[in-house]
């Protein structure tokens, strides 16, 4: 967002003048976070005064403190950017500052969803289309377009979607459809590119039973889990065809995303040359800094890597978070090598952090799933991971192997070798625990034929020594467990005629 010489980047958490950070007070920038999600609307003092400092009694003198902090840092001596409105509050406006050339990231604006229900349920279906318009906000993938701008058009009230994307300068569109009824709410969302008017997803939520705003909240995190996992996808495919040296540094993350999901013998590395490259372009770009740390962490083998590289993937993960504190993908990437590192409280630390800044995100939620599952609480993980699952069932495949780990921890070696059966990747460690859970079960023959294919794909692995320190096990308990499958593993593999 462009702000006089200026340009906000939400999802850096950071405020820009010719490309470099300008200083600014945690405070201070909250406030023009919440100002810049408002844009055209008088924010009230108190309204204000609650958002930045909800549980600190402040006084006036505070605000207008971070109010003048802010004038100074945009160079608005003229107050034309940040206005006061006598005896009520302030209003950001954006609409007399000069554009900035665009970074490359996309923007989505969401429409007032059409209410096909009572007209008296129009309160509620506004009420859940902002919930998205703020959930897709804490993810910071897009720029998310204040309220105000999107709903000045009904999702059914215009066919020429171009027009509509050009008026408000979105590169994507977030229409709906919504009936509330006396036992839940049903759901129709599509994501329409606004440069073709073409229709990218749609898919139809519905939920019943319990209180309706329990079912807003479910619903809003399924919708934004894959509008965010769509708006990706589509940002990949426009990047893909331009040669790398073209490429905005936001593009570059994108492809090196693509890259990093993949099971391709060379795509983490590929990955992260990728990001690598727009760090390049952009050295303060904290999710690329993020993105080369996992990267890294990848290629390592996690709990596996040696102690340097950990200390070097953790230095990388806090710069990520001090260059954008307040990107929850920072701290769930710093959490993970902490995992690794077998620094648990810290880690949980950072992945409640990312919660708190985004609670819709199933990853994350995940994540606290696998934590746990090391933490020597699998129950709580697993409930943790059914969350997660739940609202974003089209879900990457590692939620599969941590599900499995919760469940081999619980002793479910059936339910394990299910999810472990959905891992597509025919990896040592992934068929070491695959034995593990046969050998368990007492199904020692198919435990020997895998052991057997581990030796042959890779006959200088250790299914022991990977039981013993692969994973990074908070108790010494849950090591001695896993220890014992592959164990019985290796004794019926070694006992075999």
């Amino acid at each position: 967002m462009a702000l006089g010489s200026c340009e906000l980047d939400l999802a850096r958490g950071l405020l820009l003048r010719d490309g470099k950070p300008v200083a600014l007070r945690s405070k201070a920038f909250d406030l023009l976070t919440y100002l810049s999600r408002n844009v055209g609307r008088v924010a009230t003092k108190s309204e204000l005064m609650s958002a930045v400092w909800p549980d600190v009694f402040v006084t006036e003198d505070s605000l207008t403190q971070a109010v003048r902090e802010l004038r100074k840092a945009l160079h608005d001596e003229s107050q034309t950017i940040i206005r006061t409105v006598a005896k009520r509050g302030y209003i950001l406006s954006v609409f007399d500052t000069p554009e900035q050339e665009r970074s490359g990231q996309p923007s989505v604006a969401v429409l007032r969803f059409s209410n096909e229900g009572a007209p008296e349920d129009t309160p509620l279906v506004d009420g859940f289309a902002e919930d998205i318009v703020n959930a897709l906000a804490r993810f910071g993938t897009v720029v998310v377009l204040a309220r105000n701008s999107g709903f000045a058009f009904v999702s059914d009230s215009a066919s020429d979607w171009r027009a509509v994307g050009d008026s408000l300068g979105a590169t994507y569109l977030v229409r709906g459809r919504a009936t509330t009824r006396a036992d839940g709410m049903r759901v129709t969302i599509s994501l329409v590119a606004a440069s073709t008017g073409g229709v990218l997803w749609s898919d139809t939520f519905s939920a019943s039973g319990g209180e309706i705003f329990d079912i807003q909240e479910e619903i809003a995190r399924r919708v934004v889990n894959r509008l965010v996992a769509r708006l990706d996808d589509a940002g990949i495919k426009h990047a893909t065809p331009k040669p790398p040296d073209s490429l905005a540094a936001y593009e570059l993350l994108l492809r090196g995303l693509a890259r990093l999901r993949g099971y391709g013998d060379d795509d983490n590395e590929a990955a992260r040359a990728l990001f690598q490259a727009a760090v390049e372009k952009d050295p303060t770009y904290a999710l690329a800094h993020s993105y080369i740390a996992l990267a890294d962490l990848i290629i390592g083998g996690y709990a596996e890597a040696s102690p340097a590289l950990l200390d070097s993937v953790i230095d990388r993960g806090e710069c990520a978070v001090t260059l954008a504190p307040e990107e929850p993908r920072c701290h769930r990437v710093l959490a993970q090598a902490l995992i690794s590192a077998r620094r648990f409280d810290a880690a949980e630390h950072h992945l409640q952090r990312a919660l708190d800044l985004n609670p819709y995100d199933a990853d994350t939620i995940a994540q606290m799933g696998f934590l746990l599952t090391m933490r020597g609480r699998p129950l709580e993980a697993l409930a943790a991971l059914d969350s997660a699952i739940r609202i974003n069932p089209i879900h990457p495949d590692w939620y599969h192997y941590d599900r499995a780990i919760a469940q081999y921890s619980v002793g479910d070696y059936k339910a394990a070798l299910v999810s472990m059966s959905k891992v597509p990747s025919k990896t040592p460690w992934r068929l070491t625990r695959l034995a593990g859970c046969h050998a368990q079960l007492g199904d020692l023959k198919e435990a020997q034929r895998i052991i057997a294919e581990v030796k042959r794909i890779a006959p200088d692995y250790s299914p022991l020594q990977f039981a013993q320190t692969g994973i990074a096990y908070e108790h010494e308990s849950d090591v001695e467990h896993l220890v014992a499958g592959v164990a019985k593993a290796l004794a019926a593999y070694e006992e075999q005629p």
